[in-house]
């Protein structure tokens, strides 16, 4: 979870996390993505990533609070979207 205080993500985690805050945001109806969902969602977005990148970015993410897991299921810890996106 992101403070003010708090240094932000380094670049390539965070162009990992936006994929699925963005689709979490854009889809209301859902809370949480899978593990592979969530890797499907980095991998897409960007194709440079090779999946060890991606699982030590979850990793990252889930280590630091910005993702939290729960049976399985990530969440988003506090979204960072405007809603004018």
């Amino acid at each position: 979870m992101w403070k003010e205080d708090q240094p932000s993500l380094p670049g390539w985690i965070e162009d990992a996390y936006q994929p699925i805050e963005q689709y979490l945001w854009k889809n209301t109806e859902r809370s949480s993505v899978s593990h592979q969902q969530a890797t499907q969602l980095i991998s897409e977005s960007n194709p440079d990533l090779v999946e060890s990148d991606i699982d030590h970015a979850l990793d990252y993410l889930l280590n630091h609070g910005w993702l939290y897991e729960v049976d399985g299921q990530l969440f988003v810890t506090e979204f960072h979207e405007s809603k004018s996106e």
